[in-house]
């Protein structure tokens, strides 16, 4: 008896059926919401309470280093911690983006998480300003780029029409943490002094980092044909692109440098130390609102468009900032920052979301966020020792709003 099939059984076989192919479609179409979905949203926006928050709290390490720990050194020198923390959320993302296309999205999120723990109880510890550099600065910034482009790339997965305003309810987290760390980091350092106050924002961020491991998960298989790691043909040829992430590029030069000053800038004119301390956090929270209407309004005026009316209109505010001088119009300026600049990093990311298939998702991002952390490195500094030259604030506001 002849088993051998025949070549028409073969070719049958090897051509997929109607099933297999609605099967593959309905994965590569986000269904758009669901239990599942929503749960990822809510990981996502815990990890960026706990670790996008701390970010932006920066200003107010900035000051307290200045005034007690590290007050022998410049605040170009000091702000260079918080500026390669910045830049190294982005850095990884070419690698971590991958990761994601390639479907290590699990191990990359345990293994940051580990490495946010070893990061979190080791800042206690420091000193001396080169151990604040390697824990604070290094370890930790390295270990939220692996954790910031893939789950931001995640979203793309579950949503599609709601991918605006899902964007700008997880970066409200980063709000969110924004004004709840300053708080905390007043109240707990006065009482229970620096080293337990650290360990305390630990296990803070232990509890959201859990909940990521155990939720989040990619619901699209792996490209059939990725490209290599380094293979940027099919990004490089697009202009719209290449002149998107530029534009990004330059925002991010100037985004953080409000942010970095606010509580130095705020004693500068004669505003208390404790309203200056609360004053990062009260800027951070107005981000939320910014995050979520200009991600609500996406939908249906489009994300470029907004995040090109965002930015026009940061420039002014930034520019004000820097040249008032009274603690009223100081305030006020200070807030309508906070929602401008909360409107961008809410919906900067969707336009590259929307430039190519969802498979490639991570590539792309990736590449963005890379070439971003460029800008967020060397902002801060560049602010810091104009800042020095200047003993004051009015060039770093031109530079910061002429970037912009």
């Amino acid at each position: 008896m002849n088993t051998k099939p025949d070549e028409a059984e073969v070719s049958a076989a090897a051509q997929p059926t109607v099933d297999s192919e609605k099967s593959v479609e309905a994965l590569s179409t986000p269904p758009d919401g669901g239990i599942q979905a929503w749960l990822i949203v809510a990981a996502i926006f815990g990890i960026n309470v706990a670790q996008g928050g701390y970010l932006v709290a920066w200003g107010t390490f900035q000051a307290f280093y200045q005034d007690s720990l590290l007050k022998d050194k410049s605040p170009s020198t000091i702000a260079w911690i918080g500026s390669i923390q910045y830049a190294l959320d982005c850095a990884p993302g070419l690698l971590s983006g991958r990761l994601l296309d390639a479907g290590y999205l699990r191990t990359t999120v345990v293994v940051s998480s580990i490495a946010a723990t070893i990061a979190n109880f080791t800042i206690p510890e420091c000193s001396q300003y080169y151990q604040f550099f390697l824990s604070q600065s290094i370890l930790y910034g390295v270990r939220c780029g692996f954790l910031y482009t893939p789950c931001l790339g995640l979203i793309s997965h579950w949503f599609d029409k709601k991918r605006p305003l899902v964007f700008a309810i997880v970066t409200a987290g980063s709000g969110v943490g924004g004004a709840l760390y300053p708080v905390m980091f007043r109240r707990l350092e006065s009482t229970i002094g620096f080293p337990w106050t650290m360990r305390v924002v630990a296990f803070y961020q232990t509890v959201f980092l859990l909940f990521g491991c155990v939720v989040l998960r990619p619901r699209v298989r792996k490209a059939q044909n990725m490209p290599r790691l380094l293979d940027f043909r099919g990004v490089l040829r697009s202009p719209s692109y290449i002149s998107y992430v530029f534009a990004t590029f330059l925002a991010f030069m100037a985004l953080f440098t409000p942010l970095t000053f606010m509580t130095v800038k705020a004693e500068n004119i004669g505003i208390s130390s404790d309203l200056s301390f609360y004053l990062v956090a009260i800027v951070n929270a107005t981000t939320v609102p910014g995050r979520l209407i200009f991600g609500f309004l996406a939908r249906r005026y489009g994300a470029l468009n907004l995040t090109f009316v965002a930015t026009s209109s940061s420039v002014a505010f930034i520019l004000a900032w820097a040249f008032v001088v009274d603690a009223p119009t100081y305030i006020t300026m200070s807030i309508c920052y906070g929602v401008l600049s909360g409107a961008f990093l809410g919906i900067f990311l969707v336009p590259v979301t929307q430039m190519g298939d969802v498979h490639d998702t991570g590539r792309r991002t990736g590449i963005q966020m890379t070439v971003l952390s460029i800008g967020a490195l060397i902002g801060p500094p560049i602010s810091g020792a104009i800042q020095d030259q200047d003993n004051g604030f009015d060039m770093v506001g031109i530079y910061a709003g002429g970037s912009f």
